[in-house]
């Protein structure tokens, strides 16, 4: 089959029905991959993917997308968005192709940046509502995604660790309320409902506000999306329960929290976020309470505890391996903005 040109190899468009095979056999691994695509688009509904979200380069680039080719053309690279909670999109792309047909592997890279490119602008027209921030995360030994990605204009939040620890009987028995510093008040959020009078939404934001300042958590995400999206992004993730959210109060003002939630298929509970702000610094609550926010856990079950943290965020890491937490595996995160267009 010819190869694409360099030139060619620019035209990515948004990826026609017919070829949506073709586009997930690039999305899923080897072997079995016309089965693994075909279940991928069979459940994509369920799993709330919109396959018409997907854009990429194809061998034979079409004038529309009701135009058909299908005896002769297939999707060469591909960029799939997936809509998630808190206006996300997680972007997911196709390996390099194995062949020469795909081009050497510096058109493939151009093909897929072109791909994200496109992605990238067209979910601000074809979704601005419903997303404002896209990301995506790479293997760290794919250096190919990553230029791809930096090629594209997204911007890297470093490399994230993922964790976890085991959690045996004495991790999850309760405890008496530890005796916390001078000024220093630790409680479960009670409702995050605005309409509830006891609502501890708006603390909760300047709890994450007052603990970004100077964060070594990611600190290029800061800015590029709004409260009200980072904590419904918190809340979707996992079975909500807001027992299970911690605040961290300094001298009867919020200062940092401690955000567990429980994903009862995997018998995991996942730290999706614990961040102190800095007048609640220096006094060892990181460890501290995140391991009182485990024992209050009680017997739903669960049998680890995982989180993802900035390799570059030495003092948290330190907490978790004090903890008993240990690294098994890493990505490299990048995102970008989307502008409504």
């Amino acid at each position: 089959m010819t190869q694409v040109s360099k030139d060619q190899s620019a035209r990515a468009q948004q990826i026609p029905h017919h070829l949506w095979l073709s586009a997930a056999q690039r999305l899923v691994s080897p072997p079995g991959q016309r089965d693994a695509a075909k279940r991928l688009i069979a459940s994509a509904t369920d799993h709330g993917i919109d396959l018409n979200l997907m854009w990429g380069t194809l061998e034979h680039p079409l004038k529309s997308t009701t135009e058909s080719k299908p005896d002769t053309n297939r999707v060469r690279q591909v960029v799939l968005s997936v809509l998630g909670s808190g206006r996300t999109a997680m972007l997911f792309l196709s390996n390099l192709g194995s062949t020469k047909s795909f081009g050497d592997h510096q058109t493939q890279i151009q093909e897929i940046t072109q791909s994200i490119q496109v992605a990238l602008g067209e979910l601000g027209r074809i979704v601005p509502d419903a997303v404002s921030l896209a990301q995506t995360l790479i293997e760290p030994k794919h250096t190919w995604a990553h230029q791809a990605c930096m090629d594209a204009g997204m911007i890297s939040v470093g490399r994230l660790d993922y964790m976890r620890k085991r959690l045996n009987k004495d991790d999850l028995t309760p405890r008496a309320e530890p005796v916390w510093p001078d000024g220093i008040v630790v409680r479960p959020v009670r409702t995050l409902d605005p309409q509830d009078p006891e609502s501890d939404y708006n603390l909760l934001i300047n709890a994450l506000k007052g603990s970004y300042i100077d964060t070594l958590d990611c600190p290029e995400l800061c800015g590029l999306r709004t409260m009200d999206d980072v904590v419904e992004s918190h809340r979707a993730t996992g079975a909500f329960d807001p027992s299970r959210w911690h605040l961290i109060f300094k001298d009867d003002q919020p200062a940092g929290c401690c955000l567990l939630s429980h994903f009862p298929q995997s018998h995991s509970v996942e730290l999706v976020y614990l961040g102190i702000a800095p007048q609640a610094r220096g006094f060892g609550l990181g460890a501290s309470v995140l391991s009182h926010a485990i024992h209050r856990l009680g017997p739903i079950g669960v049998t680890e505890i995982t989180c993802a943290v900035d390799n570059r965020n030495h003092p948290a890491i330190r907490i978790y391996e004090k903890l008993g937490f240990v690294c098994f595996d890493a990505r490299i995160g990048f995102v970008a903005p989307i502008s409504v267009s």
